[in-house]
C-alpha cells in the first residue's frame, strides 16, 4: 500500500469514527456526523477498492447515489429542526427516493425507455419533466391555498377596523355629551359614507 492510500486510509477511519460518534452522541449535529460517515465510507471505498472507481458508469451511479443520500438528509434535518413542512418534505423525499431506485438499478431507465418505445435520453428527459411538473403543480396549490388565507384575513381586518372604528365613535360621542347619532355605515378607513 502506498503512502498516500495509507494516509487517506486513516483519514477515511478518521472520518468514520468522527461522524459515527457525532450522529449518536450529539443529536444537533447528527447531520453534519451523518455526512461525515458518508464522506468516509465514500473514502474507504476509493482506498480499499478503487476497482470500483474505474468505471465510468460506476462513478456516476456513486455521484447519483452521495446526491439523493445528500437529498433525503437534508430534507429530514428540516424537517427535524421544523424549516420545512411535511408536505414538501414529502415531495423531496419522493424525489430523493427514486433518485436512489436510479442510482442502485440504473436498468430501471432503461425499462422504461423499453417499455415507453422511447430512447434512453427522452426517458430520462420525461422523468425529470414528470418531477418538475409535479413540482409546478404543488406550488400552485400552495399558492392558491395562502391567497385565499390572505383574502380570508383582509375581509376580517377590514371587519375589524370597522368595528374598532364604530367604538372609537361611540366612546367621542359619550365623552362629548352629544346625543348618539343614527348608525351609518363606515368604509374600512373610519370615514362616514
Amino acid at each position: 500500500m502506498t503512502p498516500v492510500r495509507l494516509a487517506f486510509g486513516i483519514l477515511s477511519l478518521a472520518l468514520l469514527a468522527t461522524g459515527g460518534f457525532m450522529a449518536v452522541r450529539f443529536r444537533s449535529r447528527r447531520f453534519v456526523g451523518i455526512a461525515l460517515l458518508a464522506v468516509g465510507i465514500a473514502l474507504t471505498l476509493l482506498v480499499f477498492r478503487p476497482a470500483l472507481f474505474e468505471s465510468a458508469m460506476m462513478r456516476m451511479r456513486l455521484v447519483m447515489g452521495f446526491l439523493c443520500f445528500l437529498v433525503l438528509m437534508i430534507t429530514l434535518e428540516s424537517v427535524r429542526r421544523l424549516a420545512m413542512e411535511e408536505s414538501y418534505a414529502l415531495l423531496w423525499i419522493s424525489t430523493g427516493l427514486v433518485l436512489v431506485v436510479f442510482a442502485v438499478y440504473p436498468d430501471a431507465v432503461g425499462w422504461l425507455a423499453a417499455l415507453t418505445g422511447m430512447q434512453y435520453v427522452t426517458a430520462i428527459t420525461i422523468v425529470v419533466f414528470a418531477f418538475l411538473l409535479l413540482v409546478a403543480f404543488h406550488f400552485s396549490l400552495s399558492l392558491s391555498r395562502y391567497r385565499a388565507d390572505q383574502k380570508r384575513l383582509c375581509q376580517h381586518a377590514a371587519v375589524l377596523e370597522m368595528r374598532v372604528a364604530n367604538l372609537e365613535r361611540k366612546l367621542a360621542e359619550k365623552e362629548s355629551g352629544t346625543p348618539p347619532a343614527a348608525e351609518s355605515p363606515a368604509v374600512p378607513d373610519g370615514r362616514r359614507t
